[in-house]
């Protein structure tokens, strides 16, 4: 298997398990806050992260103050701010409308990495990229036209800014690994944004925590915060870091489609919703357009072989 495979199972897998953090995270703030439940999932994170780091003799873990700034800037824009927005936008925009604002995702990393690191958009991953939008946005286009305005919430334009703001941190956050990419490892990488996340996190947990029954956590809340630390935290963006690091950001913005197909899958299996056609179809957009930038790569490696 070469390394550019590699990086789209790596991708693959880690926007899944992202996806899966809508489910996880909605059944751990029903029970718990939003600062409180993520604080803890993080703590498990680290306590899985910070052993693999100290038992591994390669993985260079003093960084200069630039890595160090990057770094610092991905906890914030693409853990914590986008966690809080995220969970709290949930609250009071409509599921159909919410969709839509995240499924700009791919177009939010195509666009940043065109300005941040001078990417060129091929015409295959101009493609990519619609296809990816188009497939989850048609997921959504049933709900969409579903939706009275009688029933909307007079806060829900308040939560689809909120959702908006925590799709531009998730963006950022393939940009600023893209930055730090050649000198920081994937492991270390993804410890150093989990325990800057932790601290940026702990302030709000600890005065949470002095209002909050912890005699009301049950083995479920347990289990939950064990998967949303050790797979959605730790596992998936260990994998991202390790795919990010391989491929261009105009790749990585197209796996992000993989995101929603998650989380629809997660609410056929764990909540039991009913299916839609518009799903299928909205899947079948999102890997055709995960083909079309595997077939962008080829390309480029047959132009090589061409001139030589």
């Amino acid at each position: 298997m070469n390394t550019r495979t590699t990086a789209y199972l790596e991708l693959t897998a880690a926007a899944f398990l992202i996806g899966s953090s809508v489910v996880a995270g909605k059944w751990t703030t029903m029970q718990m806050p939003v600062f409180l439940s993520q604080a803890l999932s993080l703590v498990i994170a680290l306590l899985l992260l910070i052993p693999i780091v100290w038992m591994s003799r390669t993985a260079k873990i003093w960084l200069g103050k630039k890595d160090l700034l990057y770094l610092l800037l991905q906890a914030f824009l693409g853990m914590f701010l986008f966690r809080v927005l995220l969970l709290y936008g949930l609250r009071t925009a409509p599921a159909a409308e919410a969709g839509i604002v995240t499924s700009l995702t791919p177009a939010a990393v195509a666009v940043l990495s065109f300005f941040f690191l001078k990417e060129r958009l091929t015409p295959r991953l101009a493609i990519g990229i619609m296809c990816s939008l188009m497939g989850i946005i048609s997921i959504q286009i049933p709900g969409w036209f579903m939706e009275f305005p009688s029933a909307r919430s007079s806060n829900s334009s308040f939560g689809l800014v909120l959702i908006l703001a925590a799709v531009s941190g998730e963006a950022m956050l393939t940009i600023l690994r893209k930055m730090t990419a050649s000198s920081v490892s994937s492991l270390i990488g993804t410890t150093y944004v989990t325990l800057f996340s932790f601290l940026m996190f702990t302030p709000f947990a600890l005065v949470e925590a002095t209002q909050y029954d912890f005699s009301r956590i049950s083995l479920g809340d347990v289990g939950l915060l064990l998967y949303y630390g050790i797979f959605v935290t730790a596992v998936a963006y260990l994998l991202w870091f390790r795919g990010v690091a391989k491929v261009s950001a105009g790749t990585a913005a197209v796996f992000t489609g993989c995101i929603p197909i998650s989380t629809l899958l997660l609410s056929y299996v764990v909540l039991q919703e009913p299916f839609s056609i518009a799903h299928l179809v909205g899947g079948t957009f999102v890997f055709l357009g995960i083909w079309h930038v595997s077939r962008n790569h080829q390309a480029k490696v047959r132009l090589v072989a061409a001139k030589k």
